[in-house]
């Protein structure tokens, strides 16, 4: 059972809209089991004294790309190992600015979120939402403008015609 003490924070009262001076905060097993402003005793516990600064929650971006390594997001051609590895900075980059969950809306696996879990590399809780969906043309069709396809053939050929 991991307790980490945090003494001498403040604490933002989201509801009167300022900052509470003075608290202890015990964290156990990676959840808030007590908050006071009189002296918490945890033996054992890991004390971080936070001289007066402020102890938030961790943020959470709803809306990334951590494999857009460049403005071409189509990314084709940089190889997949250093996307991966810009994805693993990126990530950790996120982590150190204060977000401990963040949701990639398209192009980011399961390879990465396991990466995370198994701390394999630094970064935020990912939750990925897989391919990206995006209109004829937007920022999401990766066909060249000189692509001769036609955009209303069906991709899946060999599927049930009336799914595809």
């Amino acid at each position: 059972m991991a307790q980490i003490l945090f003494k001498n924070c403040h604490l933002l009262d989201n509801k009167n809209q300022t900052l509470q001076p003075g608290y202890w905060v015990l964290i156990n097993d990676n959840l808030i089991q007590e908050v006071s402003q009189k002296e918490i005793i945890a033996e054992g516990a890991t004390i971080i004294d936070l001289k007066n600064k402020t102890l938030m929650p961790g943020l959470i971006d709803a809306h990334v790309h951590v494999t857009a390594t460049d403005l071409d997001l189509a990314n084709d051609y940089i190889p997949d190992s250093e996307i991966t590895v810009q994805a693993a900075r990126f990530m950790e980059d996120m982590l150190m600015r204060g977000f401990t969950s963040i949701r990639d809306a398209g192009g980011a696996d399961i390879g990465l979120s396991n990466a995370v879990k198994k701390a394999l590399i630094k970064g935020p809780r990912l939750f990925y939402s897989g391919k990206a969906i995006s209109q004829t043309g937007g920022h999401g069709d990766f066909r060249k403008a000189t692509s001769k396809e036609s955009i209303f053939d069906c991709t899946c050929a060999d599927a049930d015609p009336l799914y595809c």
